[in-house]
């Protein structure tokens, strides 16, 4: 049976210094390791999240069965689901008949019938996603044995801060390696604290549910990381994401709060939301420095009247 593997811990102070101020040879060392690596699906939505299986035999029986090679604990997923089968260099997805179906970036794959994968193609096997990885991609690199109990805010299902500084670091490596777009929102809601103290805690742990449940099921994809940084902040780490493109949907999800209606035990309430956008610069040398940017924009929308973008 695979059992999932722990990658380099990513907030160890070394690893931090070397990468983030551009040591090519660290860097070469990065793309050699990782060219040592088999191909591998990483558990991005279910249990155990984050967990990442490698394809080391010709064949593997992916399931819920305790002895099937990959085994996802998710009960909407058959005990023998689909399987795995290695070709040369290529990767193939077969479906065995399972009761949910397999799917492959949201398209359903025919009972008996192939496909190979591609490069972070999303398979989904009952209510898990699996995020397909070909052998030596850096990426496998930052992905490793994140428990979800450890990792997630236990109001909000979401991830925590932890487990968010861990992907900033990560995907902020990854962007400046394989010089790719990076942007991340930093948001909070306007005058929580008066919503709190006029209506009772409890209704404010409603709020924040309600939020993040209509953000998560609007707008968040499989490949973000949405995760609420503390009290009533949250941040969206956008990979592959411009900031032209980054500024489009934080617009969308602050006019989604301000219109949604909010009511608890009877009473309706209009939140509304701050919002700071920033996108990886070739002059940023840390990840902190992104999230940093990020939030002196969400100042700047809250000094502008609040319920506003800026960037």
């Amino acid at each position: 049976m695979a059992s999932p593997d722990s990658p380099n811990d990513p907030t160890d102070p070394s690893d931090k210094t070397t990468v983030i101020q551009g040591d090519q040879q660290t860097l070469e060392r990065e793309l050699l390791k990782a060219k040592e690596q088999e191909a591998c699906l990483i558990i991005i939505r279910g249990t155990p999240q984050g967990h990442r299986f490698f394809l080391t035999q010709k064949e593997m029986i992916i399931g819920r069965d305790p002895n099937a090679d990959i085994c996802v604990a998710d009960q909407s997923i058959s005990r023998k689901h689909s399987k795995i089968t290695k070709k040369e260099k290529k990767v193939q997805l077969t479906d065995l008949g399972s009761s949910n179906g397999t799917f492959v970036n949201d398209k359903k794959l025919p009972q008996g019938q192939s496909v190979f994968l591609a490069k972070e193609d999303m398979v989904k096997l009952g209510n898990s996603i699996l995020k397909f990885l070909p052998a030596g991609e850096l990426e496998i690199l930052f992905y490793g044995n994140l428990g979800s109990a450890a990792h997630t805010d236990p109001l909000t299902k979401i991830y925590n801060k932890g487990y968010l500084l861990e992907a900033l670091d990560a995907e902020y490596k990854r962007a400046k390696a394989l010089h790719t777009d990076f942007s991340i929102l930093f948001f909070d809601l306007d005058h929580f604290k008066k919503i709190n103290d006029t209506h009772g805690h409890e209704c404010g742990d409603f709020i924040l549910k309600e939020v993040v449940r209509i953000i998560k099921n609007g707008f968040v994809k499989p490949k973000d990381i949405f995760a609420r940084y503390g009290g009533e902040e949250f941040v969206l780490l956008l990979s592959n994401t411009n900031i032209d493109s980054a500024k489009d949907l934080a617009e969308k999800i602050r006019n989604l709060v301000a219109t949604h209606p909010f009511i608890y035990e009877g009473t309706r309430m209009t939140v509304t939301t701050s919002i700071g956008v920033a996108e990886l610069t070739k002059e940023m040398d840390s990840a902190h420095g992104l999230i940093k940017a990020a939030d002196k924009a969400l100042y700047s929308a809250k000094n502008s009247g609040r319920n506003k973008v800026a960037s």
